[in-house]
């Protein structure tokens, strides 16, 4: 073993203690609502909020062009704080929520990104719903909720290692691994609007959505079952939450709109190794007034009004 092998899988012993015993944890925070939720008039967040601000996120992200990964380590931080009995309080009021799911967005851009979000933009995103002292106030409050962990090893964290740095290049050319990376972060990105798979750590999630990658790429049954096997031990996951995740990801992009997109993607992969797919784009600046006018970027005006209750 080499001293690059070596400390790529140090790193990763790293990071699954940080899932495992350092608060980046997340509970099923949901369940907890009928115990917190004490009259007929409370209206409490549910699954669909999560995912209408999820969404929100990501298109907020793609127009600014942050990385979707910042979403991911946003939504955890939100999750996180949803599971404390600060955030709690916050999941009997749709209002707050949103304003807690763009916090946790302006946050993580903050670390996470080369230019932050104007709390005074977030406000104007909010249609005016809430102010740039609340964003702050609420940041605040998130904060001091998750004990400032806003650095989580990411499902993407994990995968970029292990396909880049432990797959050697003889078992799988430049092509292939760049084609599982792909697929493996749709997957991925798919997984973050899911409340239903957000209390799984993000090396369970990099497993199972990596094997199904590479399970549609290779017809190489010996490689696929190393794989499985040493990533399996390396990564210390139970082998049947595996593939109880497996199985959920793949409804998942069975029932994606951009589905047809990763096929086309499988298609090529399987019959071309010549040719790969431009995915530069060119830089822009995300604090304009284009984007505060644009009404597709606009956080839902609120998340009652945007959810199926």
């Amino acid at each position: 073993m080499n001293s690059s092998t070596e400390q790529t899988l140090e790193t990763i012993e790293a990071m699954r203690s940080q899932e495992d015993n350092h608060g980046y944890s997340v509970t099923d925070y949901l369940s907890e609502l009928p115990r917190i939720a004490t009259t007929a008039l409370d209206t409490p967040v549910d699954a669909s909020c999560r995912f209408v601000m999820a969404k929100w996120c990501n298109e907020i992200a793609d127009f600014c062009q942050y990385k979707r990964e910042t979403v991911a380590i946003s939504m955890n931080c939100l999750d996180r704080f949803m599971s404390s009995p600060t955030g709690q309080e916050i999941l009997l009021d749709r209002n707050m929520y949103q304003l807690a799911a763009m916090t946790a967005l302006y946050s993580s851009v903050k670390i996470h990104e080369q230019e932050a979000m104007d709390p005074n933009l977030v406000s104007t995103l909010s249609r005016g719903v809430h102010t740039a002292a609340a964003v702050e106030a609420m940041e605040y409050k998130m904060l001091q909720a998750i004990q400032w962990r806003v650095n989580p090893p990411t499902a993407m964290s994990f995968v970029r290692m292990i396909i880049n740095d432990l797959v050697p290049d003889h078992l799988l050319s430049s092509y292939e691994k760049e084609t599982i990376l792909d697929i493996t972060r749709f997957q991925i990105e798919l997984t973050v609007n899911e409340y239903d798979l957000c209390s799984y750590n993000g090396s369970s999630i990099a497993l199972a959505c990596m094997l199904n990658a590479i399970d549609s790429c290779t017809d190489d049954d010996m490689f696929f079952t190393n794989f499985e096997t040493t990533m399996g031990k390396t990564l210390l996951v139970d082998d049947k939450e595996i593939q109880e995740l497996r199985i959920a990801i793949y409804e998942l992009m069975n029932g994606s709109d951009d589905n047809s997109l990763m096929c086309q993607k499988l298609n090529n992969s399987k019959n071309s190794s010549s040719s790969k797919m431009d995915t530069s784009s060119s830089s822009s600046s995300c604090i304009t007034t284009e984007s505060k006018s644009n009404s597709i970027h606009t956080s839902p005006r609120t998340v009652a009004t945007s959810c199926d209750c």
